[in-house]
């Protein structure tokens, strides 16, 4: 009797832990996205960016968060200049200066790009990537549930939010193991950043757990 009052006990807590981790789940993917942080716009903010912070030094990057009202723990960097048959979107944790995920990354497929060199744009419907500084503004879209969309905070990209851009995922991403050394171009990027499925999910993670009351900011780059 014993025995078996112990078994439903222990059935019980175990049923419990699963409704409980599937409840914080369905939380993190499913909850609403007030978009309280405001986006810090400031001339001054962009000029300092330019002349005083290297975009590779993390400590720097973390400092300028700081002083500027954006979120100090995760930062982006996306460099085009490197093959899309390698990984080149990284997201790092700017306490430890460490990537926590990486990724690879289409560009966009307009404005004569290929996928040997990518054109870049800010021009409505022009389907290119854009390049610059970015914060990152919401989950979800019209048409894309996972996602995050993406507000651009320099001139070359002030039309991000106009334009849509996301970062989202792909089957050609997702699937992809580096067997060439670029991705083939096609009508899944356009001009988002288009990652991997699982990169994406902890993107996602990450932003409904620290992104929302400052804005984590995203570099875009072509370094040759």
């Amino acid at each position: 009797m014993k025995r078996k009052n112990l078994t439903r006990w222990i059935l019980c807590v175990v049923i419990f832990i699963g409704l409980l981790a599937w409840g914080l789940v369905y939380w993190i993917y499913n909850s609403p996205d007030t978009d309280t942080a405001p986006v810090p716009y400031s001339l001054i903010a962009r000029q300092y960016w330019y002349a005083k912070v290297n975009p590779w030094d993390l400590e720097q990057v973390r400092s300028y968060c700081q002083k500027f009202g954006y979120n100090d723990d995760y930062y982006i960097i996306c460099d085009f200049g490197r093959k899309s048959g390698k990984k080149r979107f990284y997201l790092y944790d700017l306490s430890t200066c460490d990537s926590i995920i990486s990724s690879y990354c289409m560009q966009g497929d307009g404005g004569g790009s290929t996928a040997e060199k990518p054109e870049f744009s800010n021009r409505m419907g022009s389907n290119c990537s854009s390049l610059g500084l970015f914060a990152l503004k919401g989950i979800g879209a019209h048409k894309i549930k996972n996602c995050i969309r993406l507000v651009g905070l320099d001139h070359g990209n002030s039309n991000a939010y106009g334009r849509g851009l996301l970062i989202h995922s792909s089957k050609k991403t997702t699937f992809f193991r580096g067997q060439t050394d670029y991705i083939p171009l096609g009508v899944e990027s356009h001009e988002c950043f288009t990652i991997s499925a699982e990169c994406l999910a902890r993107l996602m993670a990450i932003y409904h757990l620290h992104g929302k009351r400052k804005r984590i900011l995203m570099w875009a780059c072509y370094q040759q």
